[in-house]
């Protein structure tokens, strides 16, 4: 792609497209420019079939009967990476309720005025694409500065999702998501790598894709590799610098996509080589894929 034709896609100027992007802005750049210039076509609401949820963000009072309740769409959920080992735990943290009393009680309007309250927020649905972006750049205390986490976190090929759906939402069809791509970011803060691992059709292999190089997976790289945490030694213990700590990965995932496994024949359509660009076909032999 050219240098003008990435301005204009993505709306940055000319310095921008030489400088490291951040992959969950890009991802939320490209379906903004995406839905504009699908409005007024057939395809006008495809993207928020696929990727677009709903959620709940609620206040609900523990002696009267008053809850305050707002229903937003959420196109991806960022998942706290801190103080989790997994992404079923950051998930129940997400809707996990908080006590508002004491000095923090809830004003309920003039009836009730102040009162004892519970606060959080639940999901009303899922999307059938689901982008999971996992926070592994904080700010740490300590270092008064932005750094990377690279704890080790954990996440499934498949997952039930129906645990974090509110109470009234339709649970009728399985809400069982797969894994079909993994974004992990190798490096630091200030500077860094992005690749890819891609399931490209309901089940299969997975591809990984590091610039233009694209080659077959394995689930150990997709799974354990992309995971953080300590580098393990070849008898399994874990390696330590010259001052006893351990050694962490620098390559750690930073993006999730799940596709709920019951739509997945239809959001993952046959892609023939009619469909490829023909610069496309001449650069490279890549596998024929599938796509959203």
């Amino acid at each position: 792609m050219s240098t003008n034709e990435l301005t204009k896609s993505f709306g940055w100027e000319t310095k921008q497209i030489f400088e490291q992007q951040d992959v969950q802005e890009l991802s939320r750049k490209l379906m903004e420019r995406m839905e504009e210039k699908m409005k007024g076509t057939e395809a006008e609401n495809v993207l928020p079939q696929l990727f677009c949820g709903k959620v709940r963000t609620y206040i609900s009072c523990i002696n009267v009967e008053y809850v305050s309740a707002r229903v937003e769409d959420f196109w991806d959920i960022q998942l706290n990476v801190q103080g989790n080992n997994t992404m079923e735990e950051s998930l129940r943290d997400y809707i996990m309720e908080e006590t508002m009393d004491g000095d923090n009680q809830y004003f309920a309007g003039d009836e009730f005025k102040l009162q004892d309250a519970k606060k959080g927020v639940i999901f009303e649905s899922f999307p059938e694409v689901l982008n999971l972006q996992l926070k592994r750049f904080e700010y740490n205390i300590e270092a008064d500065a932005m750094t990377k986490v690279n704890t080790r976190y954990e996440f499934p090929e498949t997952f039930d999702a129906s645990p974090y759906l509110a109470a009234d939402a339709d649970k009728s069809e399985p809400y069982i998501y797969k894994l079909h791509s993994v974004l992990v970011h190798s490096g630091d803060l200030n500077a860094g790598h992005y690749y890819a691992f891609i399931r490209p059709t309901t089940d299969g292999w997975f591809y990984k894709y590091d610039d233009d190089k694209v080659m077959k997976a394995t689930m150990r790289e997709v799974l354990e590799d992309s995971y953080g945490g300590p580098w393990p030694s070849v008898n399994g213990e874990v390696l330590l610098d010259k001052y006893k700590n351990p050694i962490l990965r620098q390559n750690s995932a930073y993006m999730l996509v799940y596709i709920r496994q019951s739509r997945a024949e239809r959001v993952l359509l046959p892609l023939t080589l009619e469909d490829t660009p023909p610069h496309l076909r001449e650069h490279s032999a890549l596998p024929l894929i599938s796509h959203y």
